[in-house]
């Protein structure tokens, strides 16, 4: 029987600090918690650069996680250090140090990791299926060790977005994003598929593969995200605005575009309608808080909150009480936060671009990025109309049966990455 080995290698980086887990880190507990609870074909590996090679690991499910999902069952003290193990171009310097201090880096992470691996034990993956939905920068690092040890798998990575390299081409970015090209073309050059997380995303992959941006792709399979936020028992320790509000889940300024969602509600004022009040609920950025700091904003900035790193609970409790989840991003691989919005009866009003149509299909509402005029006309609509709001949520609540969940994710990825593997 074929085996899929599944890669929680992002999660054994990230043990044991504070991090708010979403985007990627999210998308590979998701995912792996799925495949834990719903195959018997799936295993699970970390890659420990202590050891120079992937170690199989037994993970803790569930409520026996300290997430609620899966971890790597490996304890937070074991958290390696990582230096990076390939490089864009030469450098006499640092290609002198590398080796001495990366070594000396990998014994300590050999003597911190010693009695807290639990069961883990080294696997050869050489012709196996391996499966990563991490950073490409901890791909590429772990594939230059096992190509060092003769191990070739049948890798299949799953690429998130090209945004950076996307916007330094349309000159919004002047510093070309050598690490991130570097690392995309190391993954490419060594997968035996690539997964995308959107039709746009796999577009995106080929058409820079086409121009010679980056190397030829391999077969790219598109296995969308999902809609569905997961219930939490985490405790709720803030309560959402008593008053009609829009919330943004992770914006900034930038490709983010939250200036869109802040400058509907200048408009707003200027019309002398009804302002809801404008919720910001992820990391803290200064960048944001310091452009609602403008003097043009001062009338509307008492509307305008902050909530930093909600957990998944509190985060589930400020989409179903918003008047609607905005979000104005200029472009995206996915999308999280549109679809879990609908996931939850919430409607959602969203940048008209490609990635964003795909998770909010007919459900969202749509408006020009850069015209927050239009994301204004929404508001006032939602605002003023009663009837019409009830009868938004409940057309977005009669759609759920429709919408993807995790379990479609892991499970799509599955059959792709062994239909493909057989006939590697």
């Amino acid at each position: 029987m074929t085996e899929l080995y599944y890669d929680l290698s992002e999660q054994f980086f990230s043990s044991g600090v504070k991090f708010k887990y979403y985007g990627i880190a999210r998308t590979v507990m998701e995912v792996g918690y799925e495949l834990a609870m719903t195959s018997d074909k799936a295993r699970f590996v970390i890659f420990s650069p202590g050891h120079g090679q992937f170690l199989e690991v037994d993970p803790r499910v569930g409520s026996d996680s300290p997430t609620g999902l899966i971890d790597p069952g490996v304890m937070p003290s074991a958290r390696p250090l990582r230096i990076r193990q390939t490089f864009p171009k030469p450098n006499v310097l640092r290609d002198v140090l590398h080796g001495p201090v990366t070594y000396f880096v990998n014994r300590r992470n050999l003597s911190r990791f010693g009695m807290e691996a639990g069961e883990a034990r080294p696997v050869n993956l050489d012709g196996k299926a391996l499966v990563s939905l991490g950073r490409p920068k901890l791909m590429s690092d772990f594939l230059r060790v096992l190509e060092r040890r003769g191990q070739r798998p049948f890798f299949s990575p799953l690429l998130h977005d090209m945004i950076p390299l996307h916007t330094h081409l349309m000159g919004k970015n002047k510093k070309f994003p050598t690490k991130f090209v570097h690392d995309n073309s190391y993954i490419m050059n060594r997968s035996g598929m690539i997964l995308s997380n959107s039709d746009f995303t796999k577009s995106e992959i080929e058409d820079f593969s086409g121009r010679g941006v980056l190397p030829l792709a391999p077969h790219v399979e598109c296995v969308p995200l999902c809609h569905e936020l997961r219930e939490s028992i985490e405790p709720i320790q803030l309560q959402a605005p008593q008053e009609p509000y829009l919330l943004c889940v992770g914006s900034n300024v930038g490709r983010k575009n939250a200036e869109c969602a802040v400058n509907a509600l200048k408009i707003l004022q200027e019309r002398g309608a009804e302002i809801p009040k404008l919720v910001f609920a992820g990391a803290a950025r200064k960048s944001l808080k310091d452009y609602v700091d403008r003097p043009e904003l001062a009338g509307v900035r008492n509307r305008i909150e902050f909530v930093c790193n909600p957990n998944q609970a509190e985060l589930r409790m400020l989409y179903e009480n918003a008047l609607a989840l905005v979000i104005p991003s200029k472009m995206e691989g996915w999308g999280l936060p549109l679809g879990e919005a609908l996931w939850l009866g919430t409607p959602g009003f969203a940048a008209s671009v490609p990635a964003l149509h795909e998770v909010g299909r007919d459900l969202a509402k749509y408006f020009a990025p850069e015209r927050p005029v239009e994301l204004a006309d929404l508001t006032e609509q939602l605002m003023r109309d009663a009837a019409y709001r009830a009868w938004e949520r409940d057309r977005i609540a009669a759609a759920r049966s429709t919408l993807r969940t995790w379990r479609n994710v892991a499970q799509d990825m599955m059959y792709a990455v062994l239909d493909r593997h057989k006939y590697a």
